[in-house]
C-alpha cells in the first residue's frame, strides 16, 4: 500500500450482520477454553452470552471494531434505552463482562463491567508502544483476559479452563480474588 492510500474498510453487509459473526467468534473462542456457553433467546437482553466458568455465571456482552479512526479502533458500547430512543451506558446490573474484538488484529479483549462504566465508547490502541503512557493503553491489560471469567473464588476452576496467568483479578468485586492461589 503506498503511504498516501487509504486503508479498506472490511467487507460488512450491515452492523447486524457483523455482530452476529462476531459472536459466533466469541461463541467458538469460549467454548474451546472450556467454558460452557449459552445464548438467551431473541435480543432484548443487554448480554448476549451466558457463560459458566464452574464457578459463576458470567454475563457477556459482545462488541467489535473493524478499522481504526486515527490510531485508535474505536468501540461503541452502548445500548437503547428501553424508555427513551438514547444510547445508554452499561451498568453492572446488566452485564458482568464486556468482549470485545479487533477484527484486523483478531485479538479479544475480556474487559469487566467496572473497569469501563459509564463510557459509551472505548478507544483501543493495540500498536502503541509500552511508553506512552497508561491511557493510551488503558486496555491493554485485558488483552486476551479469558482467565478473569475463570475466576477461582471458591475454589479451583473447572477442569479444562484456561487459567493463566493465575487469576488475580476479580471482576465481581473489582478487587484481588480473596480465594485466589498464587503460584
Amino acid at each position: 500500500m503506498t503511504p498516501s492510500a487509504k486503508p479498506k474498510k472490511p467487507f460488512v453487509r450491515n452492523v447486524k450482520w457483523r455482530g452476529e459473526i462476531v459472536e459466533l467468534a466469541f461463541l467458538s473462542k469460549a467454548a474451546s477454553m472450556g467454558f460452557a456457553v449459552t445464548k438467551p433467546y431473541g435480543d432484548s437482553e443487554p448480554y448476549d452470552f451466558i457463560v459458566d466458568s464452574g464457578n459463576r455465571l458470567w454475563r457477556v456482552q459482545v462488541k467489535s471494531g473493524s478499522y481504526k479512526t486515527g490510531s485508535a479502533y474505536r468501540v461503541g458500547v452502548s445500548h437503547l434505552s428501553n424508555t427513551k430512543p438514547k444510547q445508554k451506558a452499561y451498568t453492572a446490573k446488566q452485564i458482568d463482562i464486556l468482549a470485545v474484538y479487533i477484527v484486523p488484529l483478531g485479538v479479544w479483549y475480556i474487559i469487566p463491567i467496572l473497569a469501563f462504566t459509564p463510557s459509551t465508547s472505548l478507544a483501543f490502541l493495540p500498536d502503541t508502544p509500552a511508553n506512552y503512557g497508561t491511557y493510551a493503553r488503558k486496555y491493554e491489560q485485558f488483552r486476551e483476559a479469558w482467565f478473569l471469567m475463570a475466576c477461582r473464588r471458591n475454589g479451583e476452576p473447572k477442569d479444562g479452563l484456561v487459567t493463566s496467568p493465575p487469576c488475580n483479578y476479580c471482576p465481581s468485586s473489582g478487587r484481588t480474588c480473596p480465594g485466589c492461589i498464587q503460584k
